[in-house]
């Protein structure tokens, strides 16, 4: 494949030999394992406005409707993000694997003041992802838009779909384990192809989507990574962090910046510095399992003093700005 269609269009990527799960992400129906996310429930006497008062977007009341955002520590760095989903009279927070602690920290410190009680479902919750142009044919109905929600019936069991627009468009299904094993069996047996982590893992960094662990950190402020726009509701009210959000937006650019780039070798790999010259103007931070003609693909913060029409090298080989993560 030529690198100014993978530039133009991450999605058309083609090989030889291709992956079963990632030919099933780009033009049928994949189900990917999304193990050890974190699951709390939020009950009581107003567990929105709760949120409200502490993430960086903003949560409607309306039924059914979530959200993306942040929780960001005083001084504006991202210390999660998260999904709010609404499941009936409570609503349910979920996160990466590595923000699931920092996520029970600071939303039990809040929890008491506002009557909400805090129930942790991670060890027996799942979510089960259901990915791909043909995912929506595979549930009885219609499926959620984006951080919607609906329950689902899925063979002789229920489950609770939420709505996906990236990396892949699709719906993540959320209930008990057990009941999650029995619809995935259901789903199989109706055409759905299982997709392992690799697969999953490279049309997330060809689509630019940064994730927390990897590309987001406690060290790092949101308007680095290119998601301001879908995690910030900047109209609403106070919350912590939200002063220095709003100066990195009016008042100036960040000191580095998330950014597509490929790769013509295999060494790549999280941690490895780039280099203009001999000087270190950035690192990566995720690279793509799977191959793209010998090609990799990886997700790096830059300076924003590099030179991105100068050359960029790392590793065993020179790399090749894509495009700003947004």
């Amino acid at each position: 494949m030529r690198m100014e269609e993978l530039r133009e269009n991450p999605q058309n990527a083609r090989r030889p030999n291709e992956n079963p799960g990632l030919l099933a992400l780009k033009r049928g129906a994949a189900l990917v394992e999304r193990p050890g996310r974190g699951l709390l429930r939020l009950t009581g006497k107003d567990p929105v406005g709760m949120l409200n008062a502490v993430i960086t977007n903003n949560v409607s009341t309306d039924a059914g409707r979530g959200t993306y955002a942040l929780l960001l520590n005083p001084k504006g760095r991202v210390q999660s993000d998260l999904r709010v989903l609404k499941a009936g009279v409570s609503v349910l927070v979920d996160t990466e694997p590595e923000g699931a602690e920092a996520t029970r920290e600071i939303l039990g410190r809040y929890a008491p003041f506002s009557r909400v009680k805090l129930e942790d479902l991670s060890d027996t919750w799942v979510v089960l992802g259901l990915y791909g142009p043909s995912a929506g044919e595979l549930l009885a109905g219609p499926g959620p838009a984006e951080h919607g929600t609906t329950g689902v019936e899925v063979g002789d069991v229920t489950l609770l779909a939420a709505g996906v627009a990236a990396p892949v468009p699709g719906y993540d299904l959320l209930g008990p384990l057990e009941a999650v094993t029995r619809a995935r069996e259901t789903l199989l047996e109706r055409g759905a192809v299982p997709a392992g982590p690799d697969a999953h893992e490279t049309v997330r960094v060809w689509a630019g989507v940064p994730r927390f662990g990897s590309d987001l950190t406690p060290e790092n402020f949101p308007g680095e990574a290119g998601i301001l726009g879908r995690s910030v509701d900047f109209g609403k009210g106070c919350y912590p962090g939200q002063e220095t959000v709003a100066r990195m937006r009016y008042r100036g650019h960040p000191n580095r910046t998330l950014y597509r780039v490929s790769h013509e070798g295999y060494s790549l790999a999280p941690g490895a510095p780039i280099l203009q010259g001999e000087k270190t103007v950035g690192t990566v931070t995720s690279v793509a399992p799977l191959s793209v003609d010998g090609v990799t693909v990886a997700l790096c913060y830059l300076s924003r003093n590099a030179d991105l029409h100068a050359p960029l090298v790392t590793g065993d080989g020179r790399v090749e700005v894509l495009g700003e993560v947004s």
